[in-house]
C-alpha cells in the first residue's frame, strides 16, 4: 500500500511538473508572438507622436497662405497669361521666337464661369498650344504646367505628344556637315595614331577656339613624345591637316597626312583630352555662341496642350 501511495505521489509530481512546463511553453510562445506586434504598435505610436507633436501653423502663417491663395486667384488679363506661358516655355529651353515656328499660342476662348463646391470660378482656356523642341525641353515645359510650379491655379487640362523628323537645310545644314567632318577626321586621326587621348589639346578651359586645322586639336606635343626616333623634323602635335604621322613599323620615319581637306574651317572648335569636340561661331569663348548638334536629321518632340487658368470672377 505504501509503495502504491509513493508511486501515486511520484506520478502526481510528474503531472504537476508537466502542467507547469506546458504553461511555461505556452506563455513563451505568446510572448514571442506578441514581440513583433509590440514593435509595430510602438512604431505606430512614434509616428503618431511625430504628427501630434508637430507645431500647428501660426495665425500669421495661415493668413499668409490665405493671402497667397487669394492672390493666385486674382483675375488675370490675357496679355499677362500669354507672357506667363511664353516665359515658362523659354525657361524650359523651347525656342519661342515666332520666326522659328516652334511655339504657337492660339487666342484664348471667351472666359466662362463654373461653380465648384461652394465657390464660383472664372476659367480662361488656351486650347491647342503647340510646343516643339528637344524631348527634355518639351517635357520640362509640360512638367511645370502639370505641377503648378509657376502658378497653382494654372491647370494642364489636356496634352498630346508626338515626334517629327527635322531635315536641316541651308546654313544650318552646312554648319552641321562641317561639325560632322571635324568629328570624323578627329576620330580617324586618333585611331590612325593609336592614341585614346589628346596629350595637349586646344580645350575649352583655354578660352580660345580654333579653326586652323594645321594646329587643331594639338600643335604642342613634340615629335619625340609621339615616338619619333629619326633625325628629321616632323611637325609637332596631332593635327587634322598636314599631320606628320610617325610610322609604327619604323619610328625613324614619318609621313604627312591630312584627315580633313580644309586648312581652315568656317566655325571654331575646342577639343578635350578624351576627344570631345565643341563648335563655336568665333574664337573668343567669352563672347562666342556655342552650337549643338551635328546630326543631318534630328528627332523633335511636339506637344499640343490645353491650359485652363482659374480665377475668382470680378464682382459686379
Amino acid at each position: 500500500m505504501e509503495n502504491l501511495l509513493a508511486r501515486i505521489r511520484r506520478m502526481g509530481f510528474l503531472i504537476v511538473l508537466g502542467l507547469c512546463l506546458i504553461i511555461y511553453v505556452g506563455l513563451g510562445i505568446i510572448y514571442v508572438q506578441q514581440g513583433p506586434k509590440q514593435e509595430d504598435l510602438e512604431d505606430q505610436i512614434n509616428k503618431t507622436l511625430l504628427i501630434v507633436n508637430k507645431p500647428l501653423p501660426s495665425m500669421k502663417e495661415l493668413r499668409a497662405k490665405h493671402d497667397e491663395v487669394n492672390l493666385a486667384l486674382a483675375p488675370l488679363e490675357v496679355p499677362d497669361t500669354l507672357k506667363m506661358i511664353v516665359s515658362i516655355a523659354k525657361e524650359s529651353g523651347i525656342d519661342v521666337d515666332p520666326e522659328s515656328g516652334k511655339f504657337r499660342i492660339p487666342a484664348p476662348s471667351k472666359p466662362r464661369t463654373q461653380k465648384m463646391g461652394e465657390g464660383t470660378y472664372q476659367i480662361l482656356s488656351f486650347d491647342r498650344i503647340n510646343a516643339q523642341g528637344d524631348y527634355d525641353d518639351v517635357m520640362a515645359f509640360i512638367a511645370d504646367l502639370d505641377s503648378g510650379k509657376t502658378l497653382e491655379t494654372m491647370v494642364l487640362k489636356r496634352v498630346e505628344v508626338s515626334q517629327i523628323e527635322i531635315l536641316f537645310r541651308d546654313e544650318e545644314a552646312e554648319r552641321r556637315a562641317e561639325f560632322r567632318e571635324v568629328l570624323t577626321a578627329l576620330a580617324e586621326m586618333m585611331v590612325d595614331n593609336g592614341i585614346t587621348e589628346i596629350p595637349n589639346p586646344i580645350n575649352y578651359d583655354g578660352g580660345i577656339a580654333s579653326n586652323d586645322m594645321i594646329a587643331f586639336p594639338d600643335i604642342t606635343t613634340p615629335a619625340a613624345q609621339k615616338g619619333y626616333t629619326g633625325t628629321g623634323s616632323p611637325n609637332y602635335g596631332y593635327t587634322l591637316a598636314q599631320h606628320d604621322k610617325i610610322s609604327a613599323d619604323d619610328t625613324a620615319e614619318f609621313e604627312t597626312i591630312s584627315y580633313i581637306p580644309a586648312l581652315n574651317t568656317v566655325y571654331y572648335y575646342t577639343c578635350e583630352a578624351d576627344g570631345t569636340v565643341r563648335q563655336f561661331d568665333e574664337a573668343d569663348l567669352d563672347i562666342a555662341n556655342e552650337y549643338r548638334g551635328s546630326e543631318e536629321i534630328a528627332i523633335e518632340t511636339i506637344a499640343t496642350l490645353t491650359i485652363d487658368f482659374y480665377t475668382k470672377p470680378v464682382a459686379g
